[in-house]
């Protein structure tokens, strides 16, 4: 398998399993929704809002080689506005990865940060981070969301199909 393939894949699981917790999430009462367990990066809507926000940056890295100023949590102060920007994220990402030979996914990209500092890395390690950074908040909703009565069952990779 290449690696164009398998970060086609992992992208596909990515954003299957933000689906999946927008869904479970737009279940939720508003006050449950907004509710910070008091660690981490807060509420169910802030952690969607940190996907979102980090995705963005990341792909905007990747297709200019600077990342932009981050998003303000305030343009996106409820569910459906993050809903329309994830799925909108989605469709930008797909662009890029298909946009994207084998052979540019393991070259080295120089990436400057909003704040002018200037990093080279191989672009496999970009997709790689995102991957993971993903599976790190997706973990965390789902225990959000079952503590609110919304478990999202196994998200497992080994259980996700095309």
């Amino acid at each position: 398998m290449t690696y164009k393939t398998q970060f086609e894949i992992l992208f596909a699981y990515h954003w299957h399993t933000t689906h999946r917790l927008l869904e479970l999430a737009s279940r939720l009462s508003e006050t449950d929704y907004k509710d910070s367990p008091g660690y981490g990066h807060g509420s169910i809507h802030d952690l969607f809002f940190h996907l979102l926000r980090t995705d963005q940056s990341w792909r905007m890295a990747l297709q200019t080689g600077k990342q932009l100023a981050p998003l303000r949590p305030g343009d996106y102060p409820d569910l459906p506005l993050l809903v329309s920007a994830l799925e909108a994220e989605q469709q930008n990402w797909q662009a890029l990865l298909d946009g994207l030979s084998a052979a540019e996914i393991e070259a080295e990209v120089a990436l400057t940060s909003w704040r002018g500092k200037t990093h080279t890395i191989p672009r496999w390690r970009v997709l790689q981070h995102l991957v993971l950074h993903g599976m790190q908040h997706h973990a965390e909703l789902a225990h959000l969301l079952t503590t609110k009565g919304q478990s999202p069952g196994d998200l497992d990779f080994i259980f996700y199909r095309q």
